[in-house]
């Protein structure tokens, strides 16, 4: 289906909006992110739910004093009632990649653009017949993958040449994958739906898949300069943690519990760990951790209804200051804005910060 009349090529306008950075209040914690096509990607596409009108925002992204700063937002896709979802950014930290939605008299189908940070420009490359989702740049490779909605409703992970020619399977053993994050040329981590969801590893020389960890977010990512992934352990209610996987022993280990409960992360080049709850977004710098000589896995009790995290370890340090969230900084807060924030991605050469917003609803404004 050719759904939709944006030409291949067209001139984004750019809306600025001053960011409030590091408030000072006594507010509480803001609640969750919101769902993100349900419970799983495949869940709107198989069910005809009605995705969430989101858009993507760029900013410049600066350090100083070990805090990141963001700039001015840019909201590059504002089409209004329209999805605008998974943003990644290229290698070269140049362009965004990131899925749209397309409508026409037959339905609606996603398909995945590129937007070009310098000129703004923006063009489609996926051109199909089936929705594509969540692309990510090949390592090694001038391609992309991507999840690829089929005819029969499988989910498989496809690769595409930059243009979108050449679509080939990649991972044809697994029919039900929602997200995935690159660890090397042949290895890939796989978010599966299910009951529970899974993480799995895939060999793409062998063609197997291991599984992992069960009860997981949909947040998957590589960390920098280590050989390991990072995904998101669910909890109970308004509990969750971040988890890190060795690429080669497949170890998994805890390396904090994550803002409210969330699941969707980012990380910079050098190694700091940002989060968004709500309208904030967070930073966690594990070095700054390990120079103070704190535990990285204490067990925490936390009460997000009234704003206080609670570590419950040798220390029994309380934690009530509202910018302080355990070892959590906040380093901007969007309320100001209206919109919520779920997915976020940097670019590997740290200048860049992308995130999705979802405007609040009437009532909550």
């Amino acid at each position: 289906m050719d759904g939709g009349t944006l030409p291949d090529v067209v001139r984004v306008p750019v809306v600025a909006a001053v960011l409030t950075l590091i408030v000072f209040g006594s507010q509480g914690l803001e609640g969750q992110q919101p769902q993100e096509l349900g419970q799983g990607l495949g869940d709107s596409a198989t069910a005809a739910l009605i995705p969430p009108q989101t858009d993507i925002y760029v900013a410049d992204l600066s350090i100083f004093d070990d805090q990141h700063y963001l700039g001015p937002l840019q909201n590059i896709t504002g089409r209004r009632d329209t999805y605008d979802n998974q943003p990644t950014f290229t290698p070269d930290s140049r362009s965004l990649l990131y899925t749209t939605e397309y409508s026409d008299e037959d339905g609606v189908q996603t398909e995945i653009h590129r937007y070009y940070l310098s000129s703004r420009r923006e063009t489609r490359i996926t051109r199909t017949d089936e929705s594509e989702y969540s692309p990510t740049p090949v390592p090694g490779d001038r391609a992309f993958s991507a999840i690829r909605v089929e005819a029969d409703s499988a989910q498989r992970v496809w690769r595409f040449t930059m243009e979108g020619m050449d679509a080939e399977v990649l991972v044809g053993n697994l029919n039900e994958v929602g997200y995935q994050a690159w660890g090397n040329e042949t290895t890939l981590l796989l978010y599966v739906l299910g009951d529970p969801p899974t993480v799995r590893i895939a060999d793409l020389t062998t063609g197997g898949s291991e599984v992992v960890a069960e009860n997981v977010g949909r947040s998957l990512n590589r960390i920098p300069n280590r050989n390991a992934w990072s995904f998101v352990e669910m909890g109970p209610p308004g509990q969750s943690w971040i988890n890190e996987i060795n690429i080669g022993t497949r170890e998994v280990r805890r390396i904090i519990s994550a803002i409210g409960g969330g699941e969707f992360h980012a990380w910079t080049p050098t190694g700091v760990l940002l989060m968004a709850m709500g309208s904030r977004i967070y930073q966690w710098d594990p070095e700054s951790i390990l120079e103070s000589g704190l535990d990285l896995e204490p067990e925490v009790d936390l009460e997000p209804e009234v704003g206080v995290e609670r570590r419950v370890g040798p220390d029994r340090r309380f934690v009530s200051d509202p910018r302080v969230v355990e070892d959590w900084r906040l380093i901007a807060d969007l309320e100001d804005m209206d919109i919520t924030i779920s997915r976020i991605a940097v670019s590997p050469d740290g200048s860049k910060i992308s995130i999705v917003g979802e405007p609040l609803p009437e009532v909550d404004r």
